[in-house]
């Protein structure tokens, strides 16, 4: 069975282990970044279509599925991250900039009560939220044109090395 060269499957998009090439992480990272602009547009434009009764019942679910997928995408992004980061030879802990974006929603969220009350401590994450999307941008950014090490590194083989087929080649056997 061949090998996909440009999408990554459920397992390398789920984990943070191995490499991939650039190519493989700029289709996969940007398609991520893509569906979760969707989503939140989707989800904004969803409040303008519906009347205020019913946006008024479905609120908390749809706010709360929307928050868990997008906790689903960065996760994956994280992955993809990790997984680039390990083809420069570098950690994966230089891809939890990723949650800069993230995490200052997720708290502006889950107290939107309590911050309702201070502008100050909603305008801080407001920054700092912004700040981590910014960098997470250039990173993504720069790991799509990035190169990768050649050849193995202490993070596995090479995801641009050819496979190598298990079966010698014999010098007699020829095809006639």
């Amino acid at each position: 069975m061949a090998k996909n060269k440009f999408l990554v499957g459920a397992n390398a998009l789920f984990s943070p282990h191995g490499r991939i090439n650039r190519l493989q992480f700029s289709l996969n990272f940007w398609v991520c970044q893509v569906l979760t602009f969707l989503l939140l547009l989707g989800v904004v434009m969803l409040a303008d279509v519906l009347s205020d009764d019913l946006m008024a019942h479905i609120d908390g679910p749809v706010t709360w599925l929307t928050m868990v997928l997008i906790v689903l995408i960065y996760y994956a992004c994280f992955c993809l991250m990790a997984q680039r980061l390990h083809d420069t030879g570098l950690t994966a802990w230089l891809a939890l900039v990723l949650f800069a974006g993230i995490v200052p929603n997720l708290i502006a969220f889950v107290g939107r009560d309590t911050i309702d009350y201070d502008p100050f401590l909603a305008d801080t994450l407001s920054l700092v939220a912004g700040l981590g999307n910014i960098l997470t941008l250039f990173m993504g950014i720069g790991l799509s044109v990035w190169p990768g090490q050649a050849g193995d590194n202490k993070y596995g083989p090479s995801p641009n090395a050819l496979p190598q087929s298990d079966a010698p080649q014999s010098e007699t056997s020829r095809d006639v």
